[in-house]
């Protein structure tokens, strides 16, 4: 059992919990062989530490009483092994291996780059009127966590990359709904969710259209909207669940300080974004007991 106490406030003292220790023991180690050094649990519950309340490498160095350099070459060594990718895809496995069904989310999050167009991977989106990335998350809309994601720069199309997040999905989660926005509205979009999962309800609202009705005539009277809008549920109480994704970017940002690390380039704000995302898992890990049943039959990351 891990004793090592992480000074937060009340509200991140799920950092402490004996569940979450336990679970990252699963998969942070000790080498067989060679020097044993600090415990890693340690190291990287002082990561997320930093994440939470946005002190320095300095700051965790005064509190932990661990050089600071430490702290660096660890996290890098996690990155470089693409640790952080490889959990937060075995902490999905357990959370849709066991659902009976996956009411899902699918947004994207626009994040403006510390440094602006100096960053590596930042693009200018006219839309935000900033430079910066963008995370493409679909969530699980019963547990309120994320299940699958990817980042780019900040000037991509929304659709393209859901595309891309949609092929990467596992053709046997039991989808009974997904849900997204107009930036989605897509003929062919919504064919790949019918071909993927053919029993889930598409909700994804139309955009307007620019043609010319006919005198008499209202816009759902017209073929192309009717065509359209076949093999979508467009009830707006099952429409309005989207607005869940949106609170959870917001929690994202204001609670777990994505965008907030001050730091450079694409590929780190990736690690920054699997953190957020782990954390939010770990904190509902340390809540209700009786879910963390789910993971017991996770495996050690090679």
């Amino acid at each position: 059992m891990y004793t090592h106490h992480i000074p937060v406030y009340a509200r991140f003292q799920w950092l402490n919990h004996p569940q979450v220790t336990t679970f990252l023991s699963r998969f942070l180690k000790p080498p067989k062989k060679g020097r044993k050094g600090y415990d890693k649990v340690w190291l990287f519950r002082w990561l997320l530490c930093k994440h939470l309340v946005g002190c320095s490498y300095r700051d965790l160095e005064s509190m932990g009483g661990i050089d600071y350099s430490t702290f660096i070459k660890f996290r890098k060594r996690l990155t470089s092994a693409n640790w952080f990718a490889r959990l937060f895809k075995m902490f999905t496995a357990g959370l849709t291996a066991k659902a009976k069904r996956l009411h899902l989310v699918l947004d994207s999050s626009f994040v403006e780059a510390c440094a602006g167009e100096k960053e590596q991977g930042a693009e200018y989106s006219g839309y935000y009127e900033k430079t910066g990335f963008k995370l493409h998350q679909i969530i699980d809309y019963e547990t309120r966590l994320p299940i699958l994601q990817t980042v780019s720069p900040g000037a991509r199309a929304d659709v393209v990359w859901g595309k891309r997040l949609i092929r990467s999905a596992p053709k046997g989660w039991k989808v009974s709904a997904f849900l997204a926005d107009k930036g989605y509205d897509s003929e062919e979009f919504v064919g790949q969710l019918k071909q993927k999962w053919r029993r889930a309800e598409v909700g994804i609202p139309l955009r307007r259209t620019t043609q010319k009705i006919p005198a008499g005539l209202k816009e759902v009277d017209t073929l192309n909207w009717k065509l359209k809008a076949s093999g979508r549920n467009l009830s707006p109480m099952f429409l309005n669940a989207r607005g869940e994704i949106e609170r959870h970017f917001s929690r994202k940002k204001r609670v777990f300080r994505l965008g907030e690390e001050r730091t450079r380039h694409l590929k780190n704000f990736r690690v920054n974004c699997y953190m957020t995302s782990i954390m939010e898992i770990l904190e509902w890990l340390s809540k209700p007991e009786e879910l963390c049943l789910l993971f017991t039959k996770l495996h050690e990351l090679p």
